[in-house]
């Protein structure tokens, strides 16, 4: 059977609610149309989720918390606090800087640290990250 991006989005949301407790957004009018945020089940391990790429889910997550081997597949960002918004690590002079969500700014769990997100394509990879992260 072929994979869909729709069955990776079912399957990263039903380990979410698996292994995970849901917090709840900071504003009552958030709608967690583009971001969700959880963190795992009797720590504050944190984990935003982006299900609303037509071609991956992003997972957004304190960059210590990031599984040192990462398969080759993974979409990786690495993003610094400066400021008042987070940066890419590894910025190049003249090129195009994209940040990172801003809405985790309105988490403890994120805000002021530095964070990664991880776009996942495949069944295969979302299971080897999950499974570190509920670890």
């Amino acid at each position: 059977m072929t994979e869909t991006i729709e069955d990776l989005k079912a399957y990263v949301n039903a380990q979410l609610r698996l292994h995970c407790e849901p917090v709840p957004p900071k504003t009552d009018t958030s709608q967690q149309v583009h971001l969700s945020v959880w963190t795992k089940r009797g720590r504050r391990k944190a984990i935003g989720v982006e299900l609303d790429h037509a071609d991956r889910v992003n997972l957004w997550v304190v960059s210590m918390y990031v599984p040192i081997s990462l398969p080759k597949s993974v979409i990786v960002a690495n993003k610094v606090w400066h400021g008042s918004a987070w940066r890419d690590k590894k910025h190049v002079p003249g090129e195009k800087e994209r940040g990172a969500n801003s809405n985790l700014k309105g988490y403890d769990e994120f805000r002021r640290k530095p964070i990664t997100r991880l776009g996942i394509q495949s069944m295969k990879d979302a299971q080897a990250i999950l499974g570190h992260l509920f670890s």
